[in-house]
């Protein structure tokens, strides 16, 4: 009896590519990310180009952030063709999936940043544990984003010093904590307050600069655009 040889990269390749022509991304997706876990980081033209498939495959989906974040990396490999040439028409100045207007590119940029701020000082997970934490947390990002809209400070300024007041917003959240088997609400104040003085000059000065200049990867784009993007919370 003959040994039955294992899969290779191609192979996995050629079967997603085969599925997608037929309609059926959900299968593409997985013959798809087994090629690019059988493509050794060395091989970074074929890599790319098995990243650039998966992309194809999640963007029929309508999985954009798992797809941008799938472009942004073949992109990276291999500078020059297709996947630079896509995720350059998918994605805004903040390195995110392109929205329908610069409002909302603005909003949901400030809401991935305040959400995964949020999460990631969790001391026990980095996820909400109820419905009513995920509730209370959006409600008051979404408070903090009208107080800022109103205040007239995004006008008239790019996405990189957009970035800068974004980064620099603290929003007072309320504790959430156990007490015996009950999640109880603690009450707290709550709003947007600004990083004030010289600090919050040099915070800016230097944040401005290193989300416009060149990425010091290499890649030739904007930082804010590569390794400096706004990820979105699939990412996380």
């Amino acid at each position: 009896m003959e040994r039955q040889e294992k899969p290779t990269a191609a192979y996995y390749l050629r079967r997603g590519k085969r599925e997608l022509s037929t309609h059926r991304p959900e299968k593409a997706i997985s013959s798809l990310r087994q090629a690019v876990d059988a493509i050794p980081p060395s091989c970074s033209d074929e890599l790319s180009q098995a990243l650039y498939w998966l992309s194809l495959a999640l963007l029929r989906l309508d999985e954009r952030p798992l797809a941008i974040k799938s472009l942004a990396s073949a992109q990276k490999l291999r500078r020059r063709g297709y996947a630079r040439r896509l995720y350059l028409r998918s994605v805004n100045e903040y390195g995110m999936p392109r929205q329908a207007s610069p409002d909302l590119d603005d909003f949901y940029a400030f809401t991935n940043l305040q959400i995964a701020y949020y999460l990631v000082k969790k001391s026990t997970s980095r996820r909400f544990d109820s419905f009513q934490e995920k509730d209370t947390v959006l409600r008051l990002i979404l408070d903090a984003w009208k107080q800022l809209s109103a205040s007239g400070q995004l006008s008239g300024i790019d996405a990189c010093e957009k970035l800068d007041i974004f980064r620099n917003i603290k929003i007072h959240y309320p504790s959430f904590g156990l007490s015996g088997s009950h999640r109880v609400i603690v009450k707290a104040s709550f709003g947007a307050s600004r990083t004030t003085g010289l600090m919050a000059g040099s915070i800016a000065r230097s944040m401005t600069k290193s989300s416009a200049d060149r990425c010091p990867c290499g890649s030739g784009l904007p930082y804010g655009q590569c390794c400096g993007r706004v990820k979105h919370l699939k990412e996380l």
